[in-house]
């Protein structure tokens, strides 16, 4: 009888090892609430330019690498961005992508006593080329290419509206360069990121 009773405690501390209290609940609530914080602020502010309801690997990736290519502009989280080491002056927002590896003539070199100029490259450069001559930049060009293997483009119709495009799976940039805030029917598959407003298309 004495066994039994042993055994019966036993059973009792096995089972309470075996739950989670509210606390612990609360505690990795908590945590998951606090990651998801800061997620989706970084996310959120990408739009497919085409009307999709799930994203594909490539897409996902892409829009990593323009919040990467947005970092590297406007420098976040105290890391160094190509417009604030140029006084964000908004003639010096850059016009190409080679702009993150290559200083443009005319921008002074760092000058650590004021923490202005140019301190590049911004970015990792991976060997790729734009590969063509056109208003975004010349064939030799350093590039940045999306996850379909295209290059990545700096569009700025104006300083405000100025945005990160990749042409998307068809490698095409519909994305009229002009408008300040295209609609989404004139984007085709684009992925665009606004770097100084929101993307209010509709």
């Amino acid at each position: 009888m004495h066994r039994d009773h042993n055994n019966a405690g036993a059973a009792a501390r096995h089972h309470r090892v075996a739950g989670l209290t509210l606390l612990e609940l609360l505690v990795v609530l908590m945590v998951l609430i606090a990651v998801a914080g800061i997620i989706v602020p970084n996310v959120s502010d990408l739009r497919l330019g085409f009307a999709g309801d799930r994203k594909t690997a490539q897409q996902i990736a892409t829009e990593q690498t323009l919040l990467q290519v947005r970092a590297a502009i406007l420098g976040v989280n105290g890391q160094k961005g190509l417009w604030p080491d140029l006084a964000q002056c908004d003639a010096d927002l850059p016009q190409t992508m080679a702009e993150l590896f290559v200083p443009r003539a005319g921008w002074p070199d760092f000058d650590p006593s004021t923490r202005i100029g140019w301190r590049g490259p911004y970015l990792l450069g991976s060997g790729a080329r734009y590969g063509t001559n056109d208003a975004y930049g010349s064939a030799t060009d350093p590039a940045v290419l999306d996850a379909w293997g295209s290059p990545i483009v700096i569009q700025t119709p104006d300083a405000q509206h100025i945005r990160i495009v990749s042409g998307g799976k068809d490698g095409v940039i519909d994305t009229p360069p002009i408008v300040t805030m295209p609609a989404l029917a004139d984007c085709g598959d684009d992925v665009l990121l606004f770097l100084r407003v929101a993307d209010t298309r509709s």
